[in-house]
Protein backbone atom coordinates (compact mmCIF):
# COMPACT_ATOMS: atom_id res chain seq x y z
CA UNK A 1 0.00 0.00 0.00
CA UNK A 2 2.81 1.95 0.31
CA UNK A 3 4.46 4.19 -2.26
CA UNK A 4 8.09 5.65 -3.47
CA UNK A 5 7.31 8.81 -1.27
CA UNK A 6 5.39 6.46 1.54
CA UNK A 7 7.57 4.27 4.01
CA UNK A 8 5.26 1.18 5.35
CA UNK A 9 6.81 1.05 8.94
CA UNK A 10 6.60 -2.04 10.91
CA UNK A 11 8.43 -3.64 14.01
CA UNK A 12 11.28 -3.91 12.55
CA UNK A 13 11.76 -0.87 11.10
CA UNK A 14 9.89 1.71 13.69
CA UNK A 15 13.34 2.69 15.35
CA UNK A 16 15.12 3.51 12.22
CA UNK A 17 12.59 5.06 10.09
CA UNK A 18 10.55 6.85 13.03
CA UNK A 19 12.15 7.21 16.60
CA UNK A 20 15.38 8.21 14.73
CA UNK A 21 13.85 10.38 12.12
CA UNK A 22 15.52 13.93 11.95
CA UNK A 23 12.52 15.46 10.11
CA UNK A 24 8.45 15.32 11.34
CA UNK A 25 6.63 12.07 10.96
CA UNK A 26 2.96 12.03 9.65
CA UNK A 27 1.90 8.06 10.18
CA UNK A 28 -1.11 7.15 8.82
CA UNK A 29 -2.56 4.06 10.94
CA UNK A 30 -5.22 2.37 8.79
CA UNK A 31 -6.06 -1.50 7.77
CA UNK A 32 -7.10 -2.73 4.65
CA UNK A 33 -11.00 -3.30 4.63
CA UNK A 34 -11.70 0.49 6.35
CA UNK A 35 -13.63 2.65 3.66
CA UNK A 36 -12.80 5.74 5.54
CA UNK A 37 -9.11 4.60 5.05
CA UNK A 38 -9.42 4.01 1.52
CA UNK A 39 -10.66 7.17 0.87
CA UNK A 40 -8.01 9.19 2.90
CA UNK A 41 -5.06 6.99 1.69
CA UNK A 42 -5.22 8.76 -1.83
CA UNK A 43 -5.05 12.14 -0.43
CA UNK A 44 -2.29 10.72 1.93
CA UNK A 45 -0.52 9.91 -1.44
CA UNK A 46 -1.27 13.11 -3.22
CA UNK A 47 0.25 15.33 -0.23
CA UNK A 48 3.54 13.13 0.31
CA UNK A 49 5.57 14.76 -2.69
CA UNK A 50 4.56 18.03 -2.20
CA UNK A 51 6.43 17.77 1.60
CA UNK A 52 8.95 14.61 0.48
CA UNK A 53 12.08 17.08 2.13
CA UNK A 54 10.07 18.56 5.32
CA UNK A 55 8.15 15.69 6.35
CA UNK A 56 8.35 11.62 6.54
CA UNK A 57 4.92 10.34 5.43
CA UNK A 58 4.71 6.38 6.52
CA UNK A 59 1.87 4.10 6.70
CA UNK A 60 1.74 1.27 8.94
CA UNK A 61 -1.33 -1.54 9.13
CA UNK A 62 -2.52 -1.52 12.51
CA UNK A 63 -3.87 -4.78 12.41
CA UNK A 64 -0.64 -6.43 11.52
CA UNK A 65 1.41 -3.83 13.86
CA UNK A 66 -1.24 -4.27 17.06
CA UNK A 67 1.69 -3.71 19.18
CA UNK A 68 2.90 -0.16 17.74
CA UNK A 69 -0.45 0.90 17.40
CA UNK A 70 -1.84 -0.02 20.71
CA UNK A 71 2.01 1.93 21.61
CA UNK A 72 0.37 4.83 20.22
CA UNK A 73 -3.31 4.58 21.39
CA UNK A 74 -4.74 3.61 18.44
CA UNK A 75 -8.65 3.17 19.04
CA UNK A 76 -9.72 3.69 15.06
CA UNK A 77 -8.56 4.09 11.72
CA UNK A 78 -8.23 6.21 9.68
CA UNK A 79 -5.76 7.96 12.69
CA UNK A 80 -2.54 10.09 11.76
CA UNK A 81 -0.19 10.80 14.30
CA UNK A 82 2.66 13.88 14.24
CA UNK A 83 5.30 12.57 15.44
CA UNK A 84 8.16 14.62 16.79
CA UNK A 85 11.62 12.24 18.18
CA UNK A 86 9.20 9.60 18.22
CA UNK A 87 6.53 11.78 20.28
CA UNK A 88 3.27 12.28 19.39
CA UNK A 89 2.87 15.91 18.60
CA UNK A 90 -0.72 16.21 17.49
CA UNK A 91 -3.22 13.28 15.75
CA UNK A 92 -6.59 13.13 13.24
CA UNK A 93 -9.21 10.74 13.63
CA UNK A 94 -10.89 9.92 10.93
CA UNK A 95 -11.22 11.47 7.50
CA UNK A 96 -10.48 14.64 6.73
CA UNK A 97 -10.30 16.92 3.26
CA UNK A 98 -6.98 17.27 1.51
CA UNK A 99 -7.24 21.25 2.82
CA UNK A 100 -7.62 20.40 6.55
CA UNK A 101 -4.60 17.98 6.48
CA UNK A 102 -2.83 20.80 4.30
CA UNK A 103 -3.29 22.86 6.69
CA UNK A 104 -2.03 20.72 9.68
CA UNK A 105 1.12 19.03 8.37
CA UNK A 106 1.68 23.39 7.86
CA UNK A 107 0.89 23.99 11.64
CA UNK A 108 2.87 20.79 12.51
CA UNK A 109 6.07 21.83 10.68
CA UNK A 110 6.15 25.86 12.28
CA UNK A 111 6.55 24.19 15.41
CA UNK A 112 8.47 21.41 14.14
CA UNK A 113 11.91 23.37 15.18
CA UNK A 114 11.18 23.99 18.34
CA UNK A 115 9.80 20.66 19.11
CA UNK A 116 12.91 18.96 18.16
CA UNK A 117 15.25 21.31 20.54
CA UNK A 118 13.04 20.60 23.32
CA UNK A 119 12.67 16.62 22.82
CA UNK A 120 15.38 14.16 23.90
CA UNK A 121 15.77 10.63 22.46
CA UNK A 122 13.86 7.77 23.35
CA UNK A 123 15.82 5.00 22.12
CA UNK A 124 18.55 3.51 23.53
Amino acid sequence: MATQDILEVNSLNWKDTVLKAELPVVIEFYTPTCPFCRQLTPIFRRLSPEYSNRMIFAMADASQNSEIASGYGIMGVPTLKFLCAGRTIYEIVGLRSEEELRTEIERILSIHKKCVSQSSTLYA
